[in-house]
């Protein structure tokens, strides 16, 4: 693999051996990771900006500090050392939420999504877990929502972008 050739992103994942896991301990670990995880998760999941205009300062100020406070997590799932699909929870004591899963473009339909959903089960300690998605991403969630039996939770009007829906499943967003 020609190191000069990587993507931010793959950079990342070569440099901090693949990780399964980003949370508290391996940001202790690593002195200038805040600004690599901003670059790797802005260029992952860019696609998801579409969706949430804000994206980027929630990532900066609120996922970075809440990793390494130890309310939320990162999981990153791998398939022949390419990274296949990555989830983004928080777990604190009045939440349990799936922020964030996608899926990488060429990985979909492949079962991904399945095992990060179960690897975030397990890791929240629920198989019920909150989560949102905006109207847009419905038909994609659809199947699986209902093979894990989400509750509808609440519609929301304008939530996030002026004229969209927002959807919440397992509870309300708050």
């Amino acid at each position: 693999m020609n190191k000069n050739a990587l993507s931010k992103r793959d950079e990342f994942l070569y440099n901090f051996g693949q990780p399964s896991i980003i949370d508290r301990s391996f940001l202790l670990q690593h002195s200038l990771m805040p600004k690599k995880i901003d670059d790797f998760l802005m260029e992952t999941l860019g696609g998801v900006r579409l969706y949430y205009p804000d994206f980027k300062s929630w990532i900066n100020y609120t996922v970075i500090p809440g990793v390494f406070t130890g309310e939320r997590s990162i999981i990153l799932e791998y398939r022949q050392n390419d990274l296949a699909g990555l989830a983004i929870l928080k777990d604190s004591p009045d939440e349990k939420k799936l922020c964030c899963l996608q899926v990488m473009p060429k990985y979909q339909g492949t079962g991904i999504g399945l095992t990060l959903f179960e690897r975030s089960f397990c890791f929240l300690d629920t198989k019920k877990p909150l989560l949102s998605i905006s109207e847009e991403q419905k038909n994609n969630f659809y199947k699986l929502f209902n093979y894990y039996g989400f509750e509808f939770g609440e519609e929301y009007n304008d939530y996030y972008r002026p004229l969209k829906n927002e959807f919440s499943f397992n509870g309300l967003l708050k």
